[in-house]
């Protein structure tokens, strides 16, 4: 599942089982005025997407939704 961090926060490696696959993230739609907050814990930046290993060849067959895993992203509520 993909994972959401801020720029300033980076590439998740602690605890995350594959590890992103990648070294860019991708940018979630309305990136940085976007709902998609940082899931580090004392985090409120808006977040980029680290894409899983699978995740990633789907993106490059053309798919654009991604499942956020449990306790790797926040959203902002209107």
């Amino acid at each position: 599942m993909a994972i959401a961090r801020c720029e300033n926060c980076g590439k998740p490696t602690h605890n995350v089982k594959p590890p992103p696959s990648s070294n860019k993230p991708y940018l979630p739609a309305g990136y940085p005025n976007g709902e998609i907050i940082c899931g580090r814990p004392a985090c409120e930046n808006p977040a980029m997407i680290w894409l899983k290993p699978d995740e990633e060849q789907q993106y490059e067959t053309g798919r654009r939704i991604f499942e956020i895993h449990t306790q790797t992203a926040k959203v902002n509520v209107q």
